[in-house]
């Protein structure tokens, strides 16, 4: 047993009732690091939470779900604050929740934080490609396939220190963020950059992903959540408009969110077909399936 009383990293794992594979859980429950000197916290935006999921949490001490209970359009920042604020370790890792690491993962993670107060590490994710996708995958197929076809996907892997996190108030919880997907990490990396943190792209270690549908597809409202991140840095303004702390809010700029309807207006016809009838994964799932034949035909 080692000498802390807490965790030294907090993994966060983000979902909206839409995830199929957990597989992420069982290797980040097989770390070289010892188990209390990490927790991983998943956070599940609805109250439904998946038996093989609450199966899988169970089996590791260290693990644990929250749910926020919201049935709007799904908004993952409200996910992300929710496991920073629960979170009890000093550095934060927030990865795709469906990405599998390396044994030495966390070890490694935390030896490159050690080094510099004011690291901001991102991890290069290596994706299963769709040809050479082999449904009873291993690590070592992945090693050996997988191919990085995007050097900066911010939302691969994040690695930061708790305490820089709250500095900029955490994630963007505005209305306009709210598109139900992903797509905030962007931003994150530009208000960590405004704030005057180093950032790395670390050369070696590795986030493998086996091949999915939505792999490698971008949404219209990213182009929209990059405008906002764009505004932010003519503004050298890192705090969030809404963020984990309501004293630290501040008014969206009127002309900005001129400059969203705009792009709206812009992007109606996609942004139209992300509305959710029944849920937001059925309207994302409507999407690719459209995606798909399109780039088929």
């Amino acid at each position: 047993m080692t000498e802390h009383t807490s965790p030294r990293i907090s993994v966060i794992m983000v979902d909206g009732s839409f995830r199929e594979y957990f597989h992420a859980i069982d290797f980040f429950g097989n770390q070289t690091l010892p188990p209390d000197e990490y927790e991983l916290i998943w956070v599940e935006y609805t109250n439904r939470v998946q038996p093989e999921l609450a199966e899988k949490i169970a089996q590791y001490p260290n693990f644990k779900i929250i749910t926020l209970n919201r049935e709007d359009v799904y908004h993952s920042s409200y996910c992300f604050n929710a496991g920073i604020t629960a979170s009890s370790g000093e550095v934060i890792v927030i990865p795709d929740a469906d990405v599998v690491v390396e044994p030495d993962f966390l070890e490694r993670v935390w030896a490159e934080h050690q080094t510099n107060n004011k690291l901001v590490m991102y991890l290069y994710r290596f994706n299963e490609d769709q040809s050479e996708h082999k449904p009873d995958w291993d690590l070592d197929h992945l090693r050996t396939v997988g191919r990085l076809t995007n050097p900066s996907n911010y939302g691969g892997c994040l690695t930061v220190r708790k305490k820089w996190l709250l500095a900029i108030n955490g994630y963007e919880q505005h209305s306009t963020f709210e598109s139900g997907l992903h797509g905030n990490g962007y931003d994150i990396y530009s208000r960590l950059k405004i704030l005057g943190l180093h950032v790395m792209w670390h050369p070696e270690i590795r986030l493998y992903h086996p091949w999915h549908p939505i792999t490698g597809i971008s949404f219209p409202t990213y182009q929209i959540h990059h405008a906002i991140s764009d505004y932010r840095g003519k503004k050298l303004e890192p705090l969030a408009f809404e963020g984990i702390d309501p004293a630290h809010n501040h008014p969206f700029p009127p002309n900005l969110m001129q400059h969203v309807e705009k792009l709206r207006e812009r992007y109606a016809a996609e942004l139209a077909s992300l509305e959710p009838p029944q849920s937001t994964w059925q309207a994302i799932r409507s999407l690719i399936k459209r995606l798909l034949r399109n780039r088929s035909s």
